[in-house]
């Protein structure tokens, strides 16, 4: 099913202008990722389909070909890292003791596989498709801790007229452990606050009412007049009215017991760090108001040039914007992933404030048609992640596997979480991507 959905409200926070030009990171994942535990492929037999037997890993075909790992005795895991020369694999499955457990599309520099915690005597790696000569270089499989705090965030769309949960699928949203809200309160460019007509503090009590210990964070939008635009609005209320924006936000959420406010901002505005100073002055100013325990957030992308040292300091969640938030030929792993963690890496962020951002959807950029996940998850079953239309269309979706393994690698990576986007947009039932999610967690 095909819909034509304008994402003006989701532009209106992020404010994706210029995203697709910011992933140049000089860092590589291999070595910027050093996982802390023992690798039990050291201790394996690697026998391969030309009838090779090693006691190294390597796989170098330009076909099909598969590699089996086996041990004497069974080992205990729950992760596999893979890594490839270039990025030629165009399809490979993974056997725990001959029984496919996963299935994916690409390689690329880095790809993990999520297994859940499995004993093994065997895993096979199998390409079972390629476009050209492709060469696997190394393995890593592991048992890794899932012992630390992580956030699954859920990115909220809620009504503005009556009761803001109408029509909204709790069951969709009530594994997250927090949620960011919109779109309940607009500030003018002066600084004013205008909320809907729903009562704010109930969407914090309904919340709590089936997650008691989520943290809820409000998206704070401009509102443009006739004759302004949202960074108009933006740009005037950061730099002029400061201490009115950031007295009201305050306010409002001690008032109807959010724990934070997210902003926008405008990421075609300036070229360095001066350029942006009234920006990270508001930052300034926010903090001022929001004391802790009350946190500030911010959607950035990968390469963070819009704030300073001091205002890196002051925010509590960066949450970063992956290419295919508005484009869905980017949404590879290496893409989605790995560049963009490579990307961060050359920026002064801690880990432990950063997520990652993951759409619900499939967005055509040339069509600018929006494809809700729900609408394609049997299509796609647990493994696949693209769809061709019968208009010859190719859908790329952050399928079902692709989410676990990405929400399991920024787990073991050291970042705070994950953002949802439009979760509403979610399957029900084995193939939802908020189980996805959990399940990477555990």
């Amino acid at each position: 099913m095909k819909r034509k959905i304008v994402l003006s409200l989701i532009i209106v926070v992020f404010t994706l202008a210029l995203l697709a030009g910011v992933l140049a990171g000089c860092s590589n994942i291999k070595n910027i990722f050093e996982v802390n535990a023992t690798n039990l492929a050291h201790f394996a037999n690697f026998t391969y389909s030309n009838g090779d037997n090693k006691i190294n890993f390597s796989l170098k075909s330009s076909e099909e070909a598969w590699v089996r790992i086996s041990w004497d005795s069974a080992v205990v895991c729950n992760e596999i890292f893979l890594y490839e020369s270039g990025n030629n694999v165009t399809g490979f499955e993974v056997y725990v003791n001959d029984n496919l457990v996963a299935s994916q599309d690409e390689i690329g520099k880095m790809r993990n596989v999520y297994l859940g915690t499995v004993t093994a005597t065997s895993i096979t790696i199998k390409v079972t498709s390629c476009k050209g000569t492709y060469k696997l270089t190394d393995i890593g499989i592991y048992n890794l801790s899932r012992s630390r705090n992580f956030h699954s965030t859920a990115f909220v769309r809620l009504n503005t007229e009556g009761d803001p949960f109408e029509g909204v699928d709790i069951s969709q949203i009530k594994n997250y452990t927090d949620y960011i809200v919109y779109p309940l309160v607009y500030f003018d460019s002066q600084g004013n606050l205008t909320a809907s007509g729903s009562d704010l503090a109930e969407v914090t009590q309904t919340i709590r009412s089936f997650n008691m210990s989520a943290k809820i964070h409000l998206a704070i939008l401009p509102a443009p007049a006739e004759d302004e635009n949202e960074n108009d609005v933006r740009h005037s209320a950061f730099k002029n009215h400061a201490d009115t924006l950031s007295k009201n936000v305050a306010t409002l959420l001690k008032n109807a017991g959010f724990d934070g406010a997210v902003f926008g901002f405008d990421f075609s505005f300036g070229e360095n760090l001066f350029d942006y100073g009234s920006y990270n002055d508001f930052i300034e100013t926010l903090r001022g108001q929001l004391m802790s325990p009350y946190e500030i957030g911010v959607f950035v992308n990968p390469d963070a040039t819009m704030f300073n040292k001091q205002s890196k300091a002051m925010i509590d969640n960066f949450y970063v914007l992956t290419p295919n938030l508005d484009d869905n030929t980017l949404c590879t792993f290496s893409e989605t992933v790995c560049e963009t963690l490579e990307t961060l890496k050359d920026t002064d962020l801690p880990k432990s404030k950063i997520y990652l951002t993951l759409p619900f959807y499939s967005y055509d950029k040339e069509s600018e048609t929006l494809y809700k996940y729900s609408d394609y998850a049997e299509t796609l079953g647990e493994y696949n992640n693209t769809i061709t239309l019968e208009d010859g269309t190719l859908l790329r979706f952050a399928g079902y596997g692709f989410v676990r393994d990405m929400t399991a690698f920024c787990y073991d990576y050291g970042i705070a979480g994950i953002l949802s986007v439009c979760p509403h947009y979610d399957a029900s039932g084995s193939l939802s991507l908020a189980n996805a999610i959990k399940e990477a967690m555990q």
